[in-house]
């Protein structure tokens, strides 16, 4: 499958030291040690759920996301 883009939230957990990460466009959640951790994470966490998915069928799962990236 080639390479795309996403998106995630990442912010700390409030009830651990934990920091989660969403990917918008696949509605996939994972979460590590630091923000770079679970950004590193969700980037597998995506690649894993797609392993099996035919890319002509890729459209089933993705949700694209309109407007700018902006990060707080």
């Amino acid at each position: 499958m080639p390479k795309q883009k996403i998106h995630a939230v990442i912010y700390k957990d409030a009830d651990s030291d934990q920091w989660v990460a969403h990917c918008i466009e696949f509605n996939v959640t994972t979460q590590g040690d630091s923000a770079e951790h679970a950004a590193d994470m969700i980037k597998e966490a995506v690649a894993l759920h797609l392993e099996e998915v035919d890319p002509s069928d890729i459209h089933q799962f993705f949700q694209p996301v309109d407007g700018d990236v902006e990060i707080r």
